[in-house]
């Protein structure tokens, strides 16, 4: 009987309907990190490398002098909503590659560039580097795959860490404070008041009645959610985002949920609740 040898075409095709062709683990899977800072959103996103019993990570590895994305393939990104410090140096809002250069000795150099979409290998684009700043590597325990990760968080900063192997670095976020503009004294008088609303919470459908009471203070508008002292930010004509107040300072706002005061000639007659800029429920004046 003669042999039929298969042709290429009929090899190949059986190779790429094998099972698992399409699901290969991948040496570096992809890790995201966020973690919300006194009402600032920080993400880290990024490879995640596994040490594989190599115990020469750093100055073999990577090697010294190499200018290296801390993780793996696509660049590890950094991306902040509101202005940070990081290790004292001003972070803008937006989103960025970061890159470390490890050296031998205890001042390894962290930068960020502005070009954030950049592979791991890509020509780095140096004349983009909007921060560069000393760091310091220090030892602990060790994580096999590459990690970011918060150790520590108070109110307004947190301590951000690199760990890979038993080396890490760490990065000192502080966030800026939150603050809300004073009104004139004739507007913010017409919207002093106390105001009752017997409603279902837009979050979880259940009953939520409340009295918001509105008052003035230094020249912004301050008050009551019940009996926790809130900030009301202004978000519009009469419109004001609910911002929530600890030991006098503004460290959250609702941005979803607002308060409008309606007031006629100069006088508050209610106030209304809007979800996401539609009004779900009209509140009473009582006072």
């Amino acid at each position: 009987m003669a042999l039929v040898r298969p042709s290429f075409g009929l090899c190949l095709a059986i190779l790429l309907c094998a099972p698992g062709v399409f699901a290969q683990v991948r040496g570096s899977e992809r890790g995201t990190m966020s973690q919300v800072v006194n009402g600032t959103t920080i993400t880290v996103d990024f490879g995640r490398p596994v040490a594989r019993g190599r115990d020469n990570l750093f100055g073999g590895v990577i090697h010294w002098g190499e200018t290296w994305t801390p993780g793996a393939n696509w660049a590890t990104t950094l991306e902040v909503d509101r202005p940070v410090l990081l290790n004292g140096n001003t972070v803008e809002p937006g989103k960025y590659s970061v890159w470390l250069q490890p050296r031998e000795g205890d001042s390894w150099v962290l930068m960020l560039n502005e070009e954030w979409r950049l592979y791991h290998d890509s020509p780095f684009p140096a004349e983009r580097v909007v921060l560069e700043f000393p760091v310091s590597p220090e030892l602990g325990g060790h994580m096999e795959a590459l990690n970011w990760y918060v150790h520590t968080l108070d109110f307004g900063t947190a301590t951000l860490r690199m760990h890979w192997g038993p080396t890490f670095i760490e990065l000192d976020i502080e966030t800026e404070p939150y603050t809300w503009d004073p009104l004139p004294p004739g507007e913010r008088a017409s919207y002093v008041g106390s105001y009752y609303f017997d409603t279902n919470d837009p979050t979880t459908n259940g009953p939520m009645r409340i009295t918001v009471g509105v008052l003035e203070e230094n020249g912004r508008l301050v008050g009551r959610w019940g009996t926790a002292p809130i900030a009301l930010v202004p978000a519009g004509p009469a419109e004001f985002m609910i911002g929530f107040l600890r030991n006098g300072r503004l460290f959250d706002v609702a941005d979803e949920l607002t308060l409008r005061i309606l007031v006629e000639d100069g006088v508050s007659t209610g106030a209304e609740f809007l979800w996401e800029g539609a009004v779900f429920r009209l509140g009473v004046k009582t006072r």
